[in-house]
């Protein structure tokens, strides 16, 4: 697998979750063998890292791309003492950003860039024993993650077309970064939608929310937001027992069919470093509904809270009745040591009525890994493809939209050659993707 880092926000993320995976790897207090931490540990370095420097550091087999200097540096020079990013991987071009603007991005850096990305891409690929597919980073608000990104996406598909590529989002406030974050993300997102195999959504407002209720951050920073994302992201990827879990069975399983290649990850437990020792420990069976009660959707008008940014309990009856979103797959993994009297029970997430009524094999798969994960005793992921995802598409839609018919900043993107049939072609296209979610139909409603 090969990780590509673009924009300002693909590489802060990307240098977090590398920080993650080294910290993952040397725990101590792993809950297994020696010789089973030891082949989890190389099983880890197969996937992330590339090769030892000179150093004795890890090189992470990543790929880091921005237009201006300022992050990528500091990225690059935030020494480790375990591992470290090799210098011919990075790629950054002098002479400004691309100003927050997809067009000049995709249309103008893109092509710039081309050429550099894709030797070095190369180089990579060809230094490897088995290549799975790519990871990449991006947000979708500003002009490089979202519009260079789009572009490099869109030549990696010519190039690589029988290999996978999962691309990882980050979707911007609502109440908003930068002007033209609705116009760049309609954008982004149309693209990656054609191009990619999955599409990982992180959304900034639920990841701040988490840290805002979960770590009781009184003021939220961007590494804190970025620790949980890398988590998420880990909790699904990092080896599990017993199985081959590469790109591609993530996608077999995950993004079965073509219309729906949607998805996000719901993950517990979340809690402050400082007071970890001193919070309740559940049972896997409180953290399995927990994840459940995260698929819920409110009824008619009703008010539903937030269950993710919530503590699991044990208040909520598995004899209440409560609507849920249409899933097309879930994925379910777990970590941790269970033992006789506590179980991994995956039963009420294999009920038919979560599923869409024409899915009829494969909708659920539990994967497990006995080994800690940094150190949590139990930590779970849920990959979820359902129609929850069709609420801040919408969202996005009516905003850029109401942008679009009042020409606002239209003039910032057609002097780069973007034309008004380009904008309605990305509207067309996600709006089919938010319908296709909204019309999934489960076998039973509740």
């Amino acid at each position: 697998m090969l990780t590509i880092q673009f924009g300002q926000c693909g590489n802060q993320v990307g240098h977090t979750l590398f920080s993650k995976v080294s910290s993952d790897m040397e725990c101590v207090n792993t809950g297994v063998s020696y010789n089973a931490n030891y082949e989890y540990s190389e099983d880890t370095f197969n996937k992330w890292f590339s090769n030892i420097s000179k150093d004795n550091k890890r090189l992470a087999r990543a790929i880091l791309v921005d237009t201006e200097q300022k992050v990528i540096h500091k990225v690059y020079n935030d020494v480790s003492p375990s591992w470290m990013y090799s210098t011919k991987n990075v790629i950054c071009q002098s002479g400004g950003g691309c100003a927050n603007n997809w067009a000049f991005g995709y249309l103008i850096k893109g092509y710039e860039l081309s050429d550099v990305i894709l030797n070095c891409v190369r180089q990579e690929v060809e230094a490897m024993d088995h290549f799975d597919g790519f990871f990449s980073f991006l947000s979708s608000a500003g002009g490089t993650g979202s519009g260079v990104g789009s572009y490099i996406t869109k030549l990696l598909r010519e190039e690589y077309d029988k290999k996978s590529i999962v691309t990882t989002a980050i979707l911007p406030f609502s109440f908003g970064e930068v002007c033209t974050q609705n116009y760049n993300t309609l954008l982004t997102l149309t693209k990656l939608y054609n191009e990619s195999d999955i599409n990982i959504l992180i959304e900034n407002e639920q990841i701040h929310g988490m840290c805002t209720n979960l770590l009781k951050k009184s003021s939220t920073s961007l590494q804190d937001m970025n620790e949980i994302i890398s988590e998420k992201l880990l909790a699904v990827l990092q080896p599990i027992n017993h199985v081959t879990h590469s790109i591609n069975s993530l996608l077999s399983k995950i993004a079965c069919h073509p219309s729906y290649k949607i998805a996000t990850i719901k993950s517990t437990p979340h809690v402050p470093t400082t007071s970890a020792k001193y919070e309740p420990m559940y049972n896997w069976s409180s953290y399995t509904r927990h994840l459940k009660q995260t698929l819920r959707i409110p009824n008619l008008n009703s008010q539903l809270t937030d269950v993710e940014l919530k503590m699991p309990s044990n208040s909520l009856s598995n004899n209440m009745h409560h609507a849920y979103a249409c899933s097309i797959s879930n994925i379910l993994v777990t970590r941790g040591v269970t033992t006789e009297r506590d179980t991994i029970i995956t039963d009420e997430f294999k009920e038919k009525h979560l599923y869409a009524e024409w899915n009829t094999i494969e909708w659920f798969s539990h994967f497990h890994q006995n080994r800690k994960f940094l150190n949590h005793d139990k930590f779970l992921a849920l990959i979820t493809n359902n129609s929850q995802i069709s609420h801040p598409l919408d969202t996005l839609l009516s905003k850029a939209w109401n942008s679009y018919v009042h020409s606002a900043y239209l003039h910032h993107y057609k002097k780069f050659g973007l034309e008004d049939d380009d904008f309605l072609q990305a509207f067309a296209t996600l709006e089919n993707v938010v319908k296709e979610y909204k019309e999934l139909v489960s076998h039973v409603k509740q």
